[in-house]
This record gives structure tokens, C-alpha cells and sequence, in this order.
């Protein structure tokens, strides 16, 4: 598998953080579509959301464990993406890696969705580890939800050609997903995450990519 992304276009959509949500009980009951994006600490998360709306409005850290809350997005007044708290790691042990996994267990489950639209999750992967059991076991755990699931491949501009193409051939024989490739310095790969953000949500208007 050969990557030839595309660059990002100098469309800059409106987009805001408005709600920081430390439980359930702080989920917006608007019924817009919801984007989450799920991953390791540190995997880009933070990252890809300020590329896509070519804004720095999501805090981002070269420490693993930054994100401890479910920060909601507002993007184009339309939809929302989500970051959720980073698995694999978390600053204050074991007892706030429990705490971030119980708010996501929260997140998708489906008791707590009434009044919420979850239409997609981008799970980001590290291009340069993709054989990591933390990774298969969240993407198994994201398949029994139900929810649409694109992969995204963050960091490729890390990787040689060559082992790009070695490595998004192992991700693609071991997801049976759509796998993305992504370079957030490079503003490549997002144009097709932009296709998949519009197809989720079935929004036509945001000229985007």
C-alpha cells in the first residue's frame, strides 16, 4: 500500500470548545452528531483536532495522560468532536487509568444516549507501533459498540516510504476497518478524514476539503 495524501485545503471551518465533561451528567443533550476520537495518550488526538479546523483550540502536550476530560468540540455550529481521555497511560495511576476508562465506558453507553447522536469514531493509532495489544483490545472493545469506525494512522510522516507501506499493510490485515493515513505537520491525509467527517454527519454545506 503506496501513500499519496493530499493536502489540506485554506478553508477554515468555525469551530469552539464548549463543554468540558467530567461524567455523564456534563453530556450535551442537543442530538447534533458526535464524533469521538479515541487512542493511546499522547497519540495525536489533540493534535489532528487542530489540524482539521486549522485552529489551535485543543490543548495539546508532549506529556502522555493531558487529556482527563471528554472535551466537545462545536465545529461549523453542526456537529461535535470529541476527545476522549488517552488509554495506556495516565498521570495519578492506577486509580485515574480507571477513572478515564469509566468516563469513556460512559461515553458510548447506550443507557446514557438518549438526546445525544454518536454517528462515528476515529480510533488513532501510532503509524510506527501498529501491532500494540492496547490497540486491538480498544478496537475490539469500540467494534461491540456499534459505531462507526475509521482508523486513523497518525504520525506517517515519521516512517520511510518503505515502512509506511509495511506498516499500513499490517494495519490493514489486522482491522477490518477503513484505515487512514495522517500527517499532522504535513496537513496530510486530512482531506479524507474531512470525506469521512462529512459522510457521518450528513452535512453537504461544509466546503472543507
Amino acid at each position: 500500500m503506496e501513500f499519496r495524501g493530499k493536502r489540506h485545503s485554506n478553508v477554515t471551518p468555525s469551530a469552539e470548545l464548549t463543554i468540558s465533561a467530567a461524567s455523564a451528567k456534563d453530556f450535551p443533550l442537543s442530538a447534533l452528531p458526535e464524533i469521538a476520537l479515541v487512542g493511546r495518550s499522547n497519540v495525536g488526538k489533540s493534535s489532528l483536532i487542530n489540524a482539521l479546523v486549522k485552529q489551535k483550540i485543543a490543548r495539546t502536550s508532549a506529556a502522555p495522560g493531558k487529556t482527563r476530560l471528554a472535551n466537545f468540540y462545536l465545529i461549523e455550529k453542526s456537529f461535535y468532536l470529541v476527545d476522549l481521555p488517552g488509554y495506556g497511560y495516565a498521570r495519578g495511576g492506577v486509580e485515574s487509568a480507571e477513572a478515564f476508562e469509566g468516563l469513556t465506558t460512559q461515553y458510548f453507553d447506550p443507557a446514557r444516549q438518549e438526546g445525544r447522536r454518536l454517528t462515528g469514531v476515529f480510533h488513532l493509532v501510532d503509524a510506527r507501533h501498529p501491532s500494540l495489544d492496547s490497540d486491538t483490545a480498544a478496537h475490539e472493545w469500540l467494534s461491540r459498540t456499534s459505531v462507526a469506525i475509521a482508523l486513523v494512522a497518525t504520525k506517517v510522516d515519521k516512517l520511510t516510504q518503505s515502512e509506511q507501506n509495511r506498516n499500513l499493510k499490517l494495519l490493514s490485515a489486522a482491522y477490518d476497518t477503513l484505515i487512514l493515513p495522517a500527517s499532522v505537520p504535513g496537513n496530510i491525509g486530512l482531506d479524507e478524514i474531512w470525506k469521512v467527517i462529512r459522510r457521518w454527519t450528513n452535512l453537504q454545506a461544509i466546503n472543507a476539503c
